[in-house]
């Protein structure tokens, strides 16, 4: 049977980092946002009723990954079915990223997380997702958790066209905003933890997976002031997560614990992005 390999380190590298660099004190919020402004290629798809091929390129930061997608124009929303491999751990960009996120970003920089990108034991994943745009660019990136709303500027991959790839095509240098990727970052050299990790079963290494990106959301939104901007929210991703280590603990199995703690996941997430709402005035 195929074995998955996690870290078991990285439940307290994250708690770690965000002892070291955020408290709910802190006066000015720890995670700032980015306006980046990226050249990408977004392609009109909506004007084809035809499906069309794309390909994705690896960036700088993961030259070997690759991957394809077939997209096609449905009523009411386009349709990706995308297919990547040689894809390398999250973790290589510091411990607390933990997935990858599929993104569409339209012309004029709104971005959509389309979904989380599970690999295999060979690093392999596939995504078969819907989005409301007609014209976007495809981006990957590396993230702390599977919800989040807005990308890293961890971007491994970007779409390519290909000679056959149909559609008007449209190049636009897109300005998106990333979370950058400092305040993750967590130097384990300086810490007493250990970077190998036991060898898990597919379910318990995505239940596991799903439980280190909980505990990442829920740590993220106690950073951005969660406990005094959206307590209710806040406390029910806390109890989620709980709910979730519980039926971990019971031996509920892996299914039980992976909907208890992506829920707490999302939570967590609606959390944060309420707290910084408030913080902002709008």
């Amino acid at each position: 049977m195929t074995k998955w390999r996690i870290s078991v380190f990285l439940i307290l590298a994250v708690t770690g980092a965000f002892a070291q660099t955020a408290t709910p004190q802190s006066s000015s919020p720890v995670y700032q946002v980015t306006v980046v402004s990226r050249t990408v290629k977004a392609i009109n798809y909506g004007t084809r009723s035809e499906p069309t091929k794309i390909d994705f390129k690896g960036t700088v930061l993961m030259v070997d990954a690759r991957g394809d997608a077939t997209v096609q124009s449905r009523k009411g929303a386009v349709e990706v079915k995308a297919k990547f491999e040689h894809v390398g751990p999250p973790t290589a960009f510091g411990p607390s990223y933990l997935t990858y996120v599929l993104w569409a970003i339209s012309p004029d920089g709104h971005a959509q997380n389309l979904g989380e990108l599970i690999l295999d034991a060979s690093n392999k994943g596939k995504l078969d997702v819907t989005t409301h745009f007609q014209a976007f660019a495809l981006i990957v990136t590396a993230e702390p958790y599977f919800s989040v709303t807005q990308p890293s500027d961890v971007v491994v991959m970007e779409n390519e066209l290909r000679p056959d790839t149909m559609g008007s095509v449209e190049q636009v240098d897109a300005k998106y905003e990333l979370l950058p990727r400092k305040p993750f970052v967590y130097d384990i050299k300086s810490q007493n933890v250990t970077t190998s990790g036991e060898k898990l079963s597919k379910d318990d290494y995505e239940a596991t997976l799903a439980l280190y990106e909980a505990q990442n959301a829920i740590q993220l939104a106690k950073a951005a002031g969660a406990e005094q901007y959206a307590p209710d929210v806040f406390q029910k991703a806390q109890q989620l997560y709980q709910q979730a280590l519980d039926a971990r603990t019971r031996k509920a199995g892996a299914k039980a614990v992976i909907t208890s703690a992506r829920e707490a996941a999302q939570r967590g997430s609606d959390a944060r992005t309420v707290s910084l709402q408030k913080q902002s005035g709008q």
